[in-house]
Parts: structure tokens; C-alpha cells; sequence
């Protein structure tokens, strides 16, 4: 049985049940998302799942199965400059 979900509004499956984290980057090659702990304690892997951020070292493809997925190279550039001024405003920083 395979695993299907939206990855940046575009159709994807896979017959793996690994980790969205490793999905995301080895098999898409979609670097924003960074292996920073592999626990969920960092949110290094933060994408958003129906619009909630998710950490995707935690989550399954079966869990993602039906869903939407956004990642950084998901956002348009209005949101990824809100995203910026924010995160530079409070002086926060991503690692990697």
C-alpha cells in the first residue's frame, strides 16, 4: 500500500512508511528541512500539515497520508519575507 499527500501543492506517494523528515529531504531533496535532533525538541523540521506546524522528524508518511504538506520552498515570497522580518525582529535564528 502506498502513502499519497501533497508535498508544496504537488501529488506524491511513497511506498515507505520512514519519517517526513527523511521523505522530505532524501527523496525530494526539499533542504529547509533540517535534521537538527531527531527527537522533536528542536523544530528544526518544522513544516507545516493542514496549515499546523508539525515537526516532520515525528511524523510517518502514514500519518501524512491524505494531507497537505508545506515546506519553506512551499511559501510564497510574501510569506517567507513576513517569516524573515519576524524571525529577525526577535532575534531568533534557524539552525543550519
Amino acid at each position: 500500500m502506498g502513502y499519497k499527500f501533497k508535498v508544496n501543492g504537488t501529488e506524491v506517494e511513497t511506498e515507505e512508511n520512514c519519517t517526513m523528515l527523511h521523505f522530505l529531504r532524501e527523496d525530494m531533496d526539499l533542504t529547509s528541512v533540517k535534521d537538527g535532533c531527531s527527537e522533536g525538541a528542536c523544530g528544526a523540521c518544522t513544516i507545516l500539515v493542514d496549515g499546523v506546524k508539525q515537526r516532520a522528524c515525528l511524523i510517518t508518511a502514514e500519518k501524512a497520508h491524505g494531507h497537505e504538506i508545506i515546506t519553506v520552498e512551499g511559501l510564497t515570497e510574501k510569506e517567507k519575507n513576513i517569516y524573515d522580518y519576524s524571525f529577525s525582529t526577535a532575534g531568533a535564528v534557524k539552525c543550519g
